[in-house]
């Protein structure tokens, strides 16, 4: 029995780069090593900190909030604490009601 050659299969080319300019560009468009991450983040970090800090005086600088943090103050006294004699002698007064 003759031995029967199998037809040769020819691909037409579907790209006009070759393999080693298509390994070139993957190369050249390599993602950034895990370093250069982290310190691309540390300065959104920081960008966004100093964003953050100029938002809040802006917000302390406010005539709206500069009012209702003098209400708050006038509510819980200088110390910050709103009734603090009360505090103070509720704890006594639970100490004393103690039959132990």
């Amino acid at each position: 029995m003759a031995a029967q050659s199998a037809p040769k299969v020819v691909l037409k080319s579907t790209t006009k780069m070759s393999l080693n300019e298509r390994f070139t560009n993957m190369l050249k468009n390599k993602q950034p090593t895990p370093v250069n991450i982290r310190a691309s983040m540390q300065q959104q970090q920081q960008l966004a900190s100093a964003r953050n800090r100029r938002l809040a005086q802006q917000m302390e600088n406010r005539p709206s909030v500069q009012a209702a943090l003098k209400l708050k103050q006038v509510k819980s006294g200088p110390s910050g604490n709103r009734f603090p004699e009360e505090k103070w002698s509720t704890r006594a007064s639970l100490r004393n009601q103690c039959c132990c």
